[in-house]
């Protein structure tokens, strides 16, 4: 009988220490941890345009964290915490921005070089301008110098992928030469003669670039 009350008293004892708990509070604890993991990266992004915006209005040296915290309605102990210094969050910015920028320009690999080159013109189209600004402050700083030879690099991948039919055959000194060639027929810098200097239309913009593009496959 004793034996019987005692396990009947631990039943009990266990159902009470579940009442203690509220229905639905298990559940709660995930939704709350991804809010507030949701809220982090907001802030993060929020950051992140702000930051963006000032390096593509201002001088690198101009740019202060000031401004960024206050065009992201944060504090600078924020921006802190989050990205450290001025240079690590232009890091922290041109990392996202080279993904960004990749993934717009990114064709199949079957893709003819009409359709590659239209994306390419894309990215001109949208982000062009912004790249001259930083093109413009090469020389007088080392982390802008490094986004811009980083997209140096980007470009000639592009063009050894979807230039084949002018690299056809070739090698040495003679496929280098080739390279550079497509890779002026098709850089910023043209796209900014034509289109900024000279004021043509995208099309006749893209039509130019085949052109010297298709010269370069019959010399």
């Amino acid at each position: 009988m004793k034996s019987r009350d005692t396990v009947q008293q631990r039943r009990s004892n266990t159902g009470a220490g579940r009442a203690d708990v509220e229905p639905g509070e298990t559940s709660k604890r995930p939704y709350r941890m991804t809010a507030r993991a949701e809220a982090t990266r907001a802030t993060g992004d929020a950051i992140l345009d702000a930051a963006l915006a000032a390096f593509e209005r201002l001088p690198f040296e101009q740019v202060t964290l000031r401004d960024v915290a206050d065009q992201s309605g944060v504090t600078v102990q924020t921006v802190i915490r989050r990205y450290g210094s001025k240079e690590q969050l232009f890091e922290a910015v041109a990392k996202r921005e080279r993904v960004r920028v990749t993934t717009s320009r990114a064709v199949p690999d079957d893709a003819d070089l009409e359709t590659a080159l239209g994306a390419l013109l894309d990215h001109y189209e949208q982000d062009g301008d912004v790249v001259l600004h930083l093109l413009a402050q090469e020389h007088h700083s080392a982390l802008v110098r490094e986004v811009v030879q980083d997209g140096r690099r980007i470009h000639r991948v592009w063009v050894e992928r979807h230039c084949g039919a002018a690299l056809a055959e070739t090698r040495g000194q003679e496929r280098e030469r080739r390279i550079h060639a497509a890779i002026a027929a098709t850089d910023l810098g043209t796209w900014q003669l034509l289109r900024r200097d000279l004021g043509l239309e995208r099309g006749e913009v893209e039509a130019i670039m085949i052109t010297l593009l298709n010269g370069m496959e019959k010399s």
